[in-house]
């Protein structure tokens, strides 16, 4: 069990590396991007993003999960090889008619997103990035399933790197502003495309597999709504609050969602190494115990990482940006605890499609996307950004407990609930704190970094690593200085 664990943790932090530095590098280039960029022009750029991302999600047609899914399934390489190329031609073609509408719709949509129709050029731009993002993300899914996470790095290393330095060219040797934000995160991914493609090209020759299309759709088409509700949600909030409050204070909602993303770039990493991880073990019995103990072990790591996040906000607001952007912070805490309960609807999630039951996600997705338009449209006009870091908790819980509901209803996983409650209970504690404790001030910022550093001892104390597994530890680390001292 523990061995198939660490499989997992190694291929998730190989997978989450390229999105630990592309989210760091953000975070640096964050004191550029402020002093070049006013909250407004900040706000429009995520809001166009967010358009962006909702769109490749749609275009995609849930094919990458059935191009997991089958690719197992199929035990002649041959046949693993057309699954992929039929995935391949599918996606290009689909995100070029995508492209085509969004470029045909600029004016109306820059209008309504940006309430300004003369901003269309963002909205040309959001189409550049939904044909680039299409072809890369699935080009480098290839390297999942090949279990290539070293490659799957490197390709991300260099478009994060390539993306940075194209942003500072337009940002500020070019003064380009939201647009040259927008820009440069793409043409990193564009850039990246000839070389990959290069690697994996022969999947790249078109083709759409006799007797696979139809049933890879059948088992994609209904996880669409997840993947369309998951960025819907970011979509919905973006909007109302750019026209309910203003493009001003979505930039100071962006600023936080970016802070609070380092906790969904750990779900995302997971999210990349779990679907190969969880339908390679072939036993029910054994994939229902690795799921379970997966559950545990996720709630408490991720928690860590909300608990930081919620705590280092504000030192980190205040020291990386300026006095505009200081009212982000306080969204952080609240936008981390919704990025950690969306991994709980991924993790849970895999039941239903380890037996081909996605039929249902549809019901989830639109439970979601309901409590998040109904909660944004209640609370941004009073609260603001406050009402929609709310909102967003509201939503996530939605989508996570109605994934978990129907997950148990189909592959039920007998989850270690006692163990789940007491880190949870830990972790929004420790999450509320930061409106409790001053937003400045050597003794507030030194008791923040201490509650980051006590936390894991808190769970032991709690109890939520038994005995036995603290024993376990124990006989390891004794064994590990044996060997060490000889």
């Amino acid at each position: 069990m523990y061995g198939k664990l660490l499989q997992l943790a190694r291929h998730t932090a190989v997978y989450g590396l390229g999105s630990i530095a592309s989210k760091l590098l953000a975070i640096i280039l964050l004191p550029v991007y402020v002093h070049y960029l006013d909250p407004s022009d900040y706000g429009a750029a995520e809001a166009v993003l967010m358009l962006d991302l909702f769109a490749v999600a749609i275009v995609k047609f849930g094919l990458q999960n059935s191009m997991m899914r089958f690719w197992y399934d199929e035990k002649d390489p041959a046949r693993q090889d057309l699954v992929i190329r039929t995935v391949m031609t599918f996606m290009t073609v689909s995100a070029g008619i995508a492209a085509t509408v969004l470029v045909a719709c600029s004016k109306p949509l820059a209008n309504f997103y940006l309430r300004n129709p003369s901003r269309d050029e963002f909205i040309w731009i959001a189409a550049f990035g939904v044909v680039c993002t299409t072809i890369y993300s699935t080009l480098t899914s290839i390297y999942r399933l090949q279990k290539r996470p070293g490659s799957f790095l490197l390709a991300s290393l260099a478009n994060i790197t390539l993306s940075a330095v194209f942003t500072i060219v337009f940002v500020i040797g070019l003064d380009w502003n939201a647009a040259g934000l927008l820009l440069g995160n793409f043409m990193g991914t564009f850039a990246m495309i000839p070389i990959v493609g290069f690697v994996q090209r022969k999947y790249l020759l078109p083709s759409l597999g006799q007797g696979l299309l139809r049933p890879m759709l059948r088992f994609g088409i209904p996880t669409m709504p997840m993947a369309i509700a998951n960025q819907g949600l970011n979509l919905v909030d973006r909007t109302v609050l750019a026209r309910s409050a203003g493009l001003t204070q979505l930039g100071l909602y962006s600023l936080g969602s970016r802070i609070a993303q380092i906790v969904m770039l750990v779900v995302i990493a997971l999210q990349m190494s779990w679907q190969p991880f969880a339908y390679s073990i072939t036993d029910d019995d054994e994939a229902r115990a690795t799921y379970a103990e997966v559950m545990s072990w996720f709630v408490a790591a991720i928690g860590w990482l909300v608990v930081a996040a919620s705590l280092l906000a504000e030192p980190l607001v205040r020291i990386a940006t300026r006095p505009a952007y200081y009212d982000a912070a306080r969204a952080v805490p609240l936008l981390a605890l919704a990025a950690g309960i969306y991994g709980v609807y991924f993790i849970a999630g895999i039941g239903a499609g380890r037996v081909k039951k996605t039929g249902y996600h549809v019901v989830v997705a639109a439970s979601a996307l309901g409590t998040s338009i109904a909660a944004n449209l209640l609370l941004v006009p009073r609260f603001g950004v406050m009402g929609a870091a709310t909102a967003a908790v509201l939503a996530n819980s939605m989508l996570s407990g109605a994934m978990v509901i129907r997950a148990q209803r189909v592959f039920p996983v007998p989850y270690q609930v006692g163990r789940i409650l007491r880190a949870t209970a830990i972790i929004l504690l420790l999450a509320g704190l930061p409106y409790l404790l001053a937003p400045t001030g050597a003794a507030s910022w030194s008791i923040r970094v201490l509650l980051v550093g006590v936390y894991p001892m808190i769970l032991v104390a709690v109890g939520f690593v038994p005995a036995r597994e603290l024993r376990a530890i124990g006989r390891r680390l004794k064994a590990r200085r044996l060997r060490t001292s000889e």
